[in-house]
């Protein structure tokens, strides 16, 4: 990817908010340097559903574009309790929902020398009782006086409730020759009740621990981190996480998985899985989920097996894919015992299917090819509900079963108008659109900007959900926007 480099327009959600980092649009900055803003007197109690079941978009917030954006540097979304987020690689902002007019933004870098080539989705996780969104990055550091370029891995954990960094790890992790060796984020996994994450990573040949990828293991309390080579994690859970690791030679057929200590990046078990090559999927609290190849000889195809492996005596359950020739698959877990999974590939045929985390099985799941149903695309998770997109409306479905749920009956929009959106269906809607106005809102949100499609929400908390949408309308012109950030805000 290409590196960023400048960055003169602020990643702000609204239009008015400062571009200094932490600091609210139209709140002040205590001593303590968090962000504040007027108490509003006999303020109704804000709605939370857990987890939410139907949506009115009630704001829209504009994503500034920045000059020297990487081509692959596209908003990513994510819902840590109360706050709604974007990030990119220039940093993170966070817009609280219960008070608009609240918002911050913590960059990635401080250091003029220091480029970013890679971010993950923000991470919703509990530190010491607190909602925390941590962020990784892929950043190349040009090196400072006599030091040497340098690729790092950097981690922050950041309170979303005041927009200070609780933690933050920075490690070392490849020589750059130029562009040649910055690092190139592979998989991110984390754990949601202690903030400990596992983040793999490639960088060619560059790698300081010598191997073609490796992960960093870093934890919020200790902030410390461990590099462990040769290893791509598919789960992280009370300070173990679980891995993929490769052949240990071409035609070997001997990828398999690991479970290592992640303080120590001690491997304490070694799982053989007899196979080509594994990839990890995602995992829950008790297993962690990986997709393997085999080449056959008969067919002269790859055939794909599906594995879990639990998480404290390595244990391993597999189970066969729908797709004969499946090229990879993506997951998301519900955080309530359920993985949800479908295929990679943009084209073809299509695949979802769903994992118990409790026993690591396959529980259902069907494809293009089996001519039932839909296969949608799946845009979020949480607590027994999967958010997913068909080509006509929003839908939800529970992901212990894989069935659509009942949608709650259309909501109005804020003012309570009717919705100029789309109908949906009382069988499988979970959403109801709101009427796109010009007027614009104290706290930033410009409803003008909103393009009356209401979409499945890419992240959600009890206090609602997320997602972008291309930009169109006013506001801003539309070069100067990247995106709009479409709040949901949830009534049943």
């Amino acid at each position: 990817m290409v590196a960023t480099t400048a960055v003169t327009a602020a990643l702000i959600l609204l239009a008015g908010c400062g571009g200094d980092d932490k600091k609210s649009a139209s709140g002040s900055e205590n001593n303590g340097g968090t962000t504040s803003s007027s108490p509003t007197p006999s303020a109704p109690a804000f709605p939370t559903f857990d987890p939410p079941k139907a949506f009115t978009a009630s704001a829209a917030y504009p994503v500034p574009d920045y000059d020297g954006r990487a081509m692959f540097d596209d908003p990513l979304v994510g819902m840590v309790g109360q706050v709604a987020l974007v990030a990119n690689y220039r940093g993170i902002t966070g817009r609280d929902v219960v008070d608009p007019s609240t918002a911050w933004e913590v960059k990635s870098t401080a250091a003029d020398t220091t480029t970013v080539s890679d971010a993950t989705k923000p991470m919703a996780v509990k530190v010491d009782g607190k909602d925390v969104a941590v962020m990784a990055y892929a950043e190349v550091d040009k090196g400072n006086g006599t030091q040497k370029p340098q690729g790092l891995v950097l981690v922050q954990w950041i309170d979303v409730a005041s927009g200070q960094k609780l933690a933050e790890v920075s490690t070392p992790v490849s020589t750059v020759d130029g562009t040649f060796g910055s690092p190139e984020l592979k998989s991110a996994q984390y754990d949601p009740e202690t903030g400990q994450v596992a983040i793999g990573f490639s960088a060619g040949d560059r790698l300081i621990v010598k191997t073609r990828f490796a992960t960093v293991y870093a934890d919020p309390m200790t902030k410390k981190s461990t590099v462990v080579p040769g290893v791509l994690p598919g789960a992280v859970h009370n300070g173990v996480f679980a891995g993929a690791k490769a052949e240990t030679k071409e035609n070997a057929n001997d990828a398999g998985a690991v479970l290592v200590d992640g303080a120590s990046g001690k491997v304490t078990k070694q799982i053989p899985l007899k196979q080509g090559s594994v990839e990890p999927l995602t995992g829950g609290a008790k297993h962690a989920f990986f997709y393997g190849t085999l080449y056959s000889s008969n067919t002269m195809k790859d055939v794909g097996s599906l594995y879990s492996v639990d998480l404290s005596t390595g244990a391993v359950v597999k189970s066969a894919p729908g797709l004969p020739d499946g090229g990879g698959y993506d997951c998301t877990s519900d955080q309530a015992g359920s993985i949800v999974c479908w295929d990679s590939v943009p084209t073809g045929h299509h695949e979802i299917f769903g994992f118990d985390d409790s026993t690591g099985k396959k529980t259902w799941g069907w494809t293009t090819e089996s001519g039932q149903r839909v296969v949608p695309r799946v845009t979020a998770a949480s607590h027994g509900v999967v958010y997913v997109q068909t080509e006509k409306q929003a839908v939800l479905m529970d992901a212990k079963t894989g069935e659509d749920l009942p949608g709650a009956s259309p909501s109005g929009t804020p003012s309570g108008s009717p919705s100029a959106g789309e109908t949906p269906s009382d069988s499988d809607s979970p959403t109801a659109g709101a009427t796109p106005s010009d007027q614009k809102s104290a706290g930033g949100s410009d409803m003008s900007l909103y393009d009356g499609k209401l979409g499945s929400p890419g992240a959600v908390s009890p206090y609602g959900g997320v997602y972008t949408q291309l930009p169109q309308g006013g506001g801003f012109g539309s070069s100067d926007i990247r995106a709009v950030l479409v709040y949901l805000k949830p009534t049943a």
